[in-house]
């Protein structure tokens, strides 16, 4: 089971742990390490069942302790983790820095950033050399907006271990935070180098690249990040949002229909209304404002009035209903948002265009003016109002024509 274990074939490995504690029910060093193999497989709650059986057997064994912590906090059950750190307080001696650390980073999943740096720092005191000790530190740091701080603990984890894969993540956040980005995607390389499906450093790429505004980059890295996970979460939705930057609409609307039935599953969390919103606005990018207008009108039977959604998913509902050539039902949501708003121009703005397409000018006008009064300056509202003018030329231009040819008549 060692010898699998050193060359990193976890699961084999178990099954040789498995077995042995079997055959020896009272050693506890075949079930700490069949703890330890499932931690490192994601498979938390046979993590735990493995540790309590070696804290029944001695509960003075701090390692077991801190990778029970580990395993609770690693399975979302942030109770059980801080339960089983207050435990071990009790049973052992003296608190050692692995149970701290492990507590550290529970605390900083759940946002109890204060309380996280200061385990942390409390296990760098007791022993500086720390299982991953400088990198939960750093981690508490960065997410404090330490970043210069952080980014020298990291530079110092990495001198005495350059191919450390999570201080290069990590050293990677802080760089791009800082908007060196270049040498943040250096850090990343340096990763794929060793590690050439580490699936972190292509999302991170992915990123990376889109917000830099590199969509090819993005496409190809959310794509590996795709075949390497096939059922990750998001990256179907950033393939089509890399696909909408690169004015493929086409080829970007299965990613957002496979994305949409993904939210759809009614064995999975219910999205939040600004997913749903945001969704929405890439289907009416994609051309296919029907889709977008089907998902805010589901939306907005969830919105309370005074939610703060609410006037924003209205407005692109109304924007989706023109798009799809439904002007009244358009027009009339963009009244509704002007009585929940009476100073939104994007409302005015679209009225005043509804009223042209359906030949309306009196009205465009009364919208245009009720727009400008709110702001002389809005460049969409001048160029309708341009239109306009040149519409009445052109109007009277016509009217003048036929009179004069009935008079030569």
């Amino acid at each position: 089971g060692l010898t699998l274990e050193r060359v990193r074939r976890d699961a084999e490995a178990l099954s040789s742990f498995e077995q042995a504690s079997r055959l020896l029910e009272d050693a506890i060093d075949p079930q700490l390490a069949a703890g330890a193999a499932c931690l490192r497989l994601g498979r938390f709650t046979d993590a735990v069942v493995w540790l309590d059986r070696v804290l029944k057997l001695d509960p003075k064994i701090e390692l077991a302790w801190a990778m029970l912590v580990d395993a609770h906090a690693s399975n979302e059950n942030h109770d059980s983790a801080e339960t089983a750190f207050y435990m071990a307080q009790d049973a052992l001696d003296e608190q050692g820095a692995p149970v701290l650390i492990a507590m550290s980073g529970s605390l900083l999943t759940r946002g109890l950033v204060d309380r996280a740096v200061w385990c942390a720092n409390e296990a760098l005191k007791k022993d500086p050399d720390v299982q991953g000790g400088r990198l939960r530190l750093a981690g508490g740091l960065v997410a404090t907006g330490q970043n210069q701080r952080a980014s020298q603990i990291l530079l110092q984890e990495l001198r005495e271990d350059p191919g450390n894969i999570q201080a290069l993540l990590l050293h990677s956040d802080v760089l791009a935070e800082s908007s060196r980005s270049n040498e943040a995607m250096i850090c990343l390389h340096r990763v794929l180098e060793l590690e050439p499906a580490n699936i972190d450093a292509h999302i991170r790429g992915g990123q990376f690249a889109m917000s830099e505004g590199r969509f090819e980059e993005a496409f190809i890295a959310w794509g590996l990040v795709r075949r390497l996970h096939p059922s990750h979460p998001v990256a179907g939705l950033r393939i089509a949002q890399t696909l909408l930057s690169m004015h493929r609409p086409a080829a970007a609307r299965p990613h957002l229909h496979e994305y949409l039935d993904s939210m759809q599953d009614s064995s999975m969390p219910d999205p939040a209304p600004e997913e749903w919103l945001h969704v929405a606005e890439l289907f009416l990018a994609s051309g296919e404002p029907e889709v977008c207008a089907t998902q805010l009108q589901q939306l907005l039977l969830t919105l309370e009035d005074g939610h703060p959604l609410k006037v924003k998913s209205l407005r692109l509902l109304a924007v989706a209903l023109f798009a799809n050539d439904k002007i009244d039902n358009g027009a009339s949501v963009s009244r509704k948002v002007l009585r929940l708003e009476p100073t939104c121009i994007a409302s005015m703005h679209n009225l005043a265009l509804a009223s042209m397409k359906s030949n309306r000018f009196r009205s465009a006008w009364g919208w245009v003016r009720r727009g400008l009064r709110q702001d002389p300056l809005d460049n969409d509202l001048r160029r309708l109002r341009s239109r306009l003018i040149w519409e009445s030329i052109g109007t009277f231009c016509t009217q003048l024509s036929k009179r004069i040819v009935g008079k030569q008549k």
